[in-house]
């Protein structure tokens, strides 16, 4: 089995060694994905968690489209965000992208961001056969 490297210009380029996502097999592993312009890099609807969470997932799904695969099929999700305090408004965006059988989740309260950052999240998912 060999490991592809995935890329859309649909999203936010790696900022640092790593790719945005890597297939393997029919599995997709997505990295931490942040709410950044695509062509700037700076930080978009800066403190807005609503708009950053939902922002941040529609790069997930250009991510996944890219691979073969879709939101539907993810399984596991690690969400970053900076305050807990926030998780009912990240939570409620969060939803309306995960609306029947949700995947499985961590949340992690991050203590610094870039300025303005709220959200970074992180997935796996199956191309389904």
């Amino acid at each position: 089995m060999k490991k592809e490297i995935i890329t859309t210009d649909k999203a936010p380029k790696p900022s640092g060694s790593y790719s945005q996502a890597v297939k393997l097999g029919d599995m997709v592993y997505v990295a931490g994905t942040c709410p950044f312009d695509i062509a700037t890099g700076e930080v978009l609807c800066p403190d807005d968690m609503a708009r950053q969470t939902r922002v941040v997932l529609e790069y997930m799904q250009e991510i996944l489209k890219a691979a073969g695969t879709s939101l539907e099929h993810v399984v596991k999700v690690t969400s970053f965000i900076d305050e807990l305090d926030d998780f009912r408004t990240y939570d409620s965006v969060y939803g309306t992208f995960f609306k029947e059988e949700p995947p499985v989740r961590s949340t992690v309260e991050i203590g610094k961001f870039p300025p303005g950052m709220r959200v970074e999240i992180e997935c796996i998912a199956y191309i389904p056969s």
